[in-house]
């Protein structure tokens, strides 16, 4: 599978690597969709795969079929799309949309979205207003993969 996607001119957005540990509670949240048994075990081992990740530029394929987001979804320039889905779930603290629109603007660095990759799905971990910022400004976004099929050496 093609991991890059099309390099677009207007991209001024800059992602570098995410602070992980800061993440926690969302890798715990998707560790229990999947690994029911054991999501502790899954989560460390998330976040230690993450450390030997590299971002990659998100491909229009992987967009697509990401599951636990709807950005693939919003139209460029819908910033009522944006705000209908950041508000979403988040009465109490709305993610700040605008503040992220105004940074990607300027090319200011943000997080990249961490997606993790399990038996053949893309499943967002973290960033999902981020996505849909980066969606709504035509923007393609980097992203830190954590691949969790791969085994990991313990010595």
């Amino acid at each position: 599978m093609n991991m890059e996607g099309p390099k677009n001119a207007e991209s001024t957005a800059s992602f570098t690597f995410p602070n992980v540990e800061m993440e926690r509670g969302e890798i715990e949240r998707v560790a229990v969709e999947f690994a029911e048994t054991d999501p502790a075990v899954f989560t460390t081992q998330l976040v230690e795969r993450s450390k030997g990740a590299g971002l990659i530029t998100m491909s229009e394929e992987m967009w697509s079929t990401l599951e636990n987001t709807d950005s693939y979804d919003i139209p460029s320039g819908d910033w009522e799309a944006v705000e209908h889905h950041s508000a979403a779930g988040h009465s109490e603290a709305p993610r700040d949309w605008q503040k992220l629109k105004s940074k990607m603007e300027n090319g200011e660095s943000l997080d990249a979205p961490i997606i993790c990759h399990k038996a053949g799905r893309f499943h967002l971990v973290s960033g999902n207003t981020r996505l849909m910022v980066a969606r709504a400004l035509g923007q393609i976004p980097q992203v830190l993969l954590v691949n969790m099929d791969q085994i990991i050496n313990r010595e």
